[in-house]
């Protein structure tokens, strides 16, 4: 499969069950988040670790740990959307909630899942955003990662 659109392309959110797999992610009853306008953009960053040395006066690079970062959704503000309502449920909450990225490239078939990306995850702003009398009100929700990411591959 080649490049695809972001058209059509979910992002679900779950109250935050503990799952260590993409199987036990699979099985979790997701809610879709809607509105969706925008996705920003996350994945593996390693902070960067340095040092000095006096005697070459050369700075060395390490790399230190990983951090899957934060990232923002915008959607078009509809606090009764029960996603959206749900991601306001954990920007009240200090627990961890998990978050369902899936691409629109799911292949025919019974059984066929789409690529999705699963993580556990901090809800940690949800802002409102107005702009002149053509737009729509819109949220824009900051999330941040605090664990791995598992990639589930497009098949079945």
């Amino acid at each position: 499969m080649g490049a695809i659109s972001t058209a059509k392309m979910k992002v679900y959110i779950e109250a935050g069950t503990a799952c260590d797999t993409l199987t036990e992610y699979d099985a979790l009853t997701w809610v879709k988040v809607g509105n969706l306008l925008d996705v920003g953009e996350f994945g593996a960053q390693f902070q960067e670790v340095t040092y000095t040395t006096i005697d070459e006066a050369i700075v060395h690079r390490l790399k230190g740990a990983l951090d899957n970062g934060t990232f923002s959704i915008t959607v078009a503000r509809n606090p009764d959307d029960e996603g959206q309502g749900d991601v306001l449920a954990g920007l009240d909450s200090y627990e961890n909630v998990n978050i369902k990225v899936e691409l629109n490239d799911k292949p025919a078939g019974a059984g066929a899942k789409p690529t999705r990306f699963c993580y556990p995850a901090k809800i940690f702003s949800y802002k409102n955003q107005f702009g002149d009398a053509n737009q729509v009100v819109k949220a824009v929700i900051n999330i941040g990662i605090d664990g791995g990411i598992i990639e589930g591959a497009r098949g079945t």
